[in-house]
């Protein structure tokens, strides 16, 4: 069963997410066969004795004790279980998803002919879209469906439907343009990464509409409406801007479109520190300090490793190191287990770093186990530097042999193999330089700032200068 498709399925799964699907699998309106149930039952056991993907044929034999083992029959009960698995999530996504239950309520009358219980369903369905906090595209969206139905009801009352159709009117724009600046945030926002020129054609006709009228004021539509212009003009008004929409409308936003918004700002005060603006640390800490407390940077409550890393790095560069210290083990939890530890113990060498600490600093980073080759590189780095400030020459000689000896072995490619190819070039130039202000510092220097890729460009510098 190696590197089988229904067992990651499963693994993803939290323990209540199991048991319900267990009670999905036991009830006959949902399942009808035994045999996947006893299937399901065995593969959950192999999976909470090890975490493992377990072998088919012992699976198998859980199952169906005494029974001879058929890779065909086994295929095809997989088969049907990740087929009540599909339809198990789409049950269970409805109930997260008020809106799309309410539709299909409504579509569901309609199909039936009940053409009152539709208008009911309709009336119920627009009292809870405006009751509930959500002001996002999915309300936008809801709303014109809804209101498109109801001037489809009511054709036989003229006066009626006149009001309806200017609401109707008013809808479809406001969710149509709430797409456009979405897509086009998304775009601009990504286009340094695809290197490619955005499709945005419509973004100026857009802009009119929304500046003929209050329309900022709608959560969704300032929110990127905002982000456009920051993204296009890069100027830093748009930029607070969109600041002060995310804190004031965070409510109005699912967790996911939250979080796009947080890093379409991000990105961008990524930009400016690309450009040399380094006060753009602080704009990223406070954003990230903003996403934890309103648990947008969660995702099925787990922080992601890379996140982890970026929210230490920031708030040591802007000193904030008691906020860092209570952030690492705090959570430390929200990473998934594969890696938390790693995680852990990097980040904390890192504080240490910071404080001066090199010992324990050391001692984190020589006995972790970085599986990641990039944690592990970065983690060696970590160590160049400490053995650097610490004077430690001869053991620095021999760290920075067995790291080009790690990047031959590991055979790292690209970006990264330059970057650290160039780190241990320089750090050997540097150890070697005589003392006293000679043409080989200056030298140097100019070695230091015309190497790309070189991420330690700072810390070279400021060696340089001591």
């Amino acid at each position: 069963m190696e590197n089988s498709r229904l067992a990651q399925l499963l693994q993803s799964l939290t323990p209540v997410e199991l048991r319900k699907f267990e009670r999905f699998l036991q009830s006959p309106y949902f399942n009808t066969r035994s045999d996947v149930l006893l299937l399901f039952h065995a593969i959950r056991a192999s999976l909470e004795a090890s975490p493992t993907l377990p072998d088919r044929d012992a699976v198998f034999q859980e199952a169906f004790p005494g029974k001879q083992f058929s890779a065909s029959e086994q295929h095809l009960l997989m088969t049907y279980l990740v087929r009540q698995f599909e339809q198990f999530i789409r049950v269970e996504q409805i109930k997260f998803s008020p809106e799309l239950e309410d539709w299909l309520g409504v579509k569901a009358f309609q199909r039936l002919g009940l053409e009152n219980e539709g208008s009911r369903a309709i009336k119920k369905a627009f009292q809870r879209l405006e009751s509930g906090k959500l002001r996002s595209i999915a309300y936008h969206e809801q709303g014109y469906r809804l209101q498109y139905e109801q001037v489809r009801r009511h054709r036989a009352q003229p006066e009626q439907n006149a009001r309806q159709l200017k609401q109707l009117s008013t809808r479809l724009n406001t969710t149509l343009v709430v797409l456009c600046l979405r897509q086009a945030s998304f775009v601009l926002s990504e286009k340094a990464v695809y290197n490619m020129e955005p499709d945005t054609w419509f973004l100026p006709e857009v802009f009119r509409w929304v500046e003929s009228a209050d329309h900022v004021s709608v959560p969704a539509v300032g929110a990127y409406y905002f982000a456009c212009k920051m993204l296009l003009t890069d100027e830093e008004n748009w930029f607070k801007a969109l600041k002060k929409s995310l804190s004031e409308h965070s409510p109005a936003f699912p967790p996911e479109e939250l979080y796009d918004l947080h890093m379409i700002a991000i990105n961008y005060c990524v930009r400016k520190l690309n450009a040399g603006n380094e006060l753009y640390f602080q704009e990223i800490h406070e954003l990230y300090k903003v996403g934890l407390e309103t648990k947008t940077l969660l995702h099925n409550g787990f922080l992601s490793p890379l996140n982890y890393f970026n929210i230490v790095i920031t708030g040591l560069k802007v000193n904030a190191l008691d906020w860092v210290a209570w952030f690492i083990p705090q959570y430390k939890n929200s990473l998934e287990r594969r890696f938390r530890d790693s995680a852990y113990s990097f980040n904390m060498a890192r504080l240490h770093y910071a404080r001066r600490e090199y010992g324990e600093a050391l001692m984190l980073l020589q006995k972790a186990n970085y599986r990641d080759l990039l944690t592990n590189l970065a983690a060696k780095t970590q160590m160049l530097k400490i053995y650097f400030e610490q004077g430690e020459s001869e053991v620095l000689r021999n760290h920075l042999d067995a790291m080009a000896h790690y990047l031959r072995r590991k055979r790292v490619i690209g970006y990264h193999r330059e970057n650290y190819l160039n780190i241990i070039r320089i750090a050997k130039r540097l150890l070697a330089l005589p003392a006293g202000k000679g043409p080989e510092r200056a030298q140097l220097r100019q070695l230091i700032e015309s190497t790309d890729p070189l991420t330690e460009r700072k810390w070279f510098l400021e060696e340089l200068e001591r």
